[in-house]
């Protein structure tokens, strides 16, 4: 047997969930709307009984609503439906472990097994409807023996249906063919056959519509019969790895917030390795026990997160990571509460490459990064990270870069452009070093103590910047030159500061 979890009016109930179970009710008996669209023109997409009683439509406009008068009017929340259909989703998984959901606050059950648990179908599906109402949802319960005979029953029938094995047809006959899988054009066929009802679709004969509307004729007749049997595609609950701890008394020492920092790491590790899952953040979420608590208001938080540069499950890498950052802190007020997530995500899969430099271990390398910033600190004076991988900023001005975390040597390799790249190898400082020039363009340099001769060049690119501030202010003019060399020859990067009036050399091309 399968059962049919439905919500009518889903987003106005989801849009309920967050009031009191109270306040929920008295609502629940006011006309609401829920409107959505652009804000010069929002439309009504939902809407509660109360309302419909009052002649609101879905579709209206928003002025059109407010000339009925007394209508609660919600903008629509995707965050809040997602909530409810998540809610939703724990709710039934106490019912059935095998839980399909076909559409917003809709899902079927696999009540197979469960007969000793939850009794009879009526009583299961009484059991439901009554577990549902205390989370706070109103929604329509059907029981049959086929998961789309659920799904129809529970669409048109209010409360609690129990269709008997064998009783499809009888009990679907009067419903609309509307509500069945059919496209626009093969719904107008069967309108203008004068088939509006699964009754009268289910006494077609079966060849003479199989010959017209083809298979999918013959399956939409046998859902109209109750006839369709199949598997549920399982919906899979979002894991959440989080674990929290309340201290019978508040902690102020750093030994036992550590002891129970590493019990609940290796709980969560432990979670991702059955779960064949890692981890590259971590969020840790500390409760303090302020002195605001005397007047009834809630304490303080700290909160701090960690973006590892490759994904891990190490226990032990993750204690040191945070213990070290603790160490750092001064809180203002003892622990209360601890709480540690992981946002989990796939292993790292990559092959070791034989022909690669050795680097080291990403694990260590965040863990010597953070003892580094525990004694001198993260940031410069200027408020920019000081640990990282150097970054190329977009900017013409030359030398400058920032610094960003590191990351996986896969995630470089994926960001390696394939072709030959040529390579500037900065002189810092660049060079003081003489030019002549020959019809304004490099024909000599004097570089190293001699002159060497120009073979080409080109250019000049001119480039400036920061041109408001006289203290940071930049003009080149840029030339590539080739020269003669004791070695043979060699391509320079040569320039003109137009602000000091020198030519230097910025390095040497490979």
């Amino acid at each position: 047997m399968f059962a049919c979890l439905y919500v009518s009016d889903f987003p106005v109930q989801a849009a309920l969930l967050t009031q009191a179970p109270d306040a929920r009710e008295a609502l629940k008996k006011s006309p609401i709307a829920i409107l959505d669209g652009p804000a010069n023109l929002p439309r009504v997409i939902a809407l509660n009984n109360p309302a419909r009683n009052l002649g609101i439509e879905i579709g209206m406009t928003k002025l059109q609503v407010e000339t009925c008068g007394g209508v609660r009017l919600r903008m629509r929340s995707t965050a809040d439906e997602d909530a409810g259909h998540a809610r939703l989703t724990e709710c039934a998984n106490l019912f059935s472990p095998v839980i399909e959901s076909p559409g917003s606050g809709i899902f079927l059950l696999d009540l197979a097994g469960t007969e000793r648990l939850l009794g009879s179908t009526k009583d299961a599906a009484h059991e439901m409807s009554a577990t549902a109402r205390e989370w706070g949802f109103d929604l329509h319960v059907a029981v049959a023996s086929s998961p789309d005979t659920a799904l129809y029953a529970a669409i048109s029938f209010a409360g609690i249906t129990v269709i008997p094995e064998g009783k499809e047809s009888e009990c679907l006959a009067r419903l609309k063919v509307d509500i069945l899988p059919v496209t626009p054009e093969k719904l107008r066929v069967l309108h203008g056959w004068g088939i509006y009802t699964f009754k009268s679709l289910a006494d077609l004969p079966v060849i003479a519509l199989t010959e017209r509307l083809g298979q999918e004729g013959q399956h939409l007749q046998r859902l109209a019969r109750g006839q369709v049997k199949r598997t549920l595609f399982p919906v899979s609950p979002a894991l959440r790895f989080v674990q929290s701890y309340e201290f019978d008394s508040p902690v102020e020492n750093l030994e036992s917030m550590s002891f129970v920092l590493n019990r609940l790491l290796q709980e969560i590790c432990s979670c991702l390795i059955e779960h064949a899952l890692s981890t590259n953040e971590v969020r840790l979420m500390l409760n303090l026990e302020a002195a605001q608590r005397l007047t009834g208001e809630k304490g303080e938080f700290y909160k701090r997160e960690w973006k590892l540069p490759t994904p891990t499950q190490d226990t032990k890498m993750l204690f040191a990571l945070i213990r070290l950052e603790l160490e750092r802190q001064t809180f203002v007020a003892p622990i209360s509460e601890m709480t540690v997530e992981v946002i989990p995500i796939k292993p790292l899969t990559a092959q070791g490459n034989l022909f690669a430099p050795p680097s080291p271990e990403a694990g260590q390398l965040e863990i010597s990064l953070a003892q580094v910033r525990t004694a001198i600190g993260g940031v410069d004076d200027m408020g920019r990270n000081c640990f990282g991988s150097p970054e190329l900023v977009d900017t013409h001005e030359p030398g400058v870069f920032s610094v960003a975390r590191f990351t996986s040597f896969a995630d470089v390799e994926k960001s390696r452009k394939p072709g030959t790249t040529v390579v500037l190898r900065r002189f810092r400082p660049a060079l003081l070093i003489s030019v002549e020039l020959k019809k304004d363009i490099p024909s000599a340099v004097l570089l190293f103590g001699k002159t060497r001769w120009a073979i080409e060049a080109s250019g000049p690119w001119c480039s400036s910047g920061n041109w408001w501030d006289n203290t940071i202010a930049w003009a080149h003019e840029e030339w590539d030159v080739r020269l003669k060399t004791e070695g043979g020859f060699g391509s320079f990067r040569i320039y003109r500061d137009r602000i000091q009036k020198q030519w230097f050399v910025e390095g040497m091309l490979d």
